[in-house]
C-alpha cells in the first residue's frame, strides 16, 4: 500500500493550472492546482516555469495542500526574469529536461519530466 508523491524544485504551470503570464507581477500571490500529489519547498525561492520550460520568475510557494489526487497551493512572485538572466535560466532548464529525457529536444511545449 502507498501512494506516489513527486518532489518538485520548480513550479511548472500551464494556463489551466493557474498560470496567466499577462498578470504576473512582483509581490502578487497566485493560486495553482496540479494533478497528483506533489511536494514543494515552502518559503524557499524556486523558479516559476511555463509549459515551454521557460522560467518566468522567482517565486516562493507559501501554501500546499494535497487532496483527491491533486495538489493545491499558493505562490508569491518575488522577481520577474528578463533579458540575459531569463535566457541563461531557459538554457539551464532546457538542458535539465534533455538530460532527464536522454535526447535532444526541439520543441519543449508540454514535455513532461518525472
Amino acid at each position: 500500500m502507498g501512494f506516489k508523491t513527486e518532489f518538485n524544485w520548480g513550479l511548472k504551470l500551464k494556463p489551466d493550472q493557474g498560470l496567466d503570464e499577462s498578470i504576473i507581477k512582483e509581490g502578487k500571490e497566485f493560486e495553482f492546482t496540479k494533478d497528483e500529489y506533489r511536494v514543494y519547498p515552502i518559503d524557499q525561492p524556486i523558479d516559476l516555469i511555463n509549459r515551454d520550460w521557460v522560467p518566468l520568475a522567482r517565486v516562493v510557494v507559501t501554501e500546499v495542500r494535497n487532496a483527491n489526487k491533486k495538489t493545491f497551493g499558493k505562490y508569491k512572485v518575488v522577481k520577474i526574469y528578463k533579458g540575459t538572466e531569463k535566457e541563461v535560466l531557459t538554457n539551464y532548464w532546457h538542458e535539465i529536461v534533455e538530460i532527464k529525457k536522454g535526447k535532444k529536444i526541439d520543441d519543449f511545449r508540454d514535455v513532461k519530466v518525472t
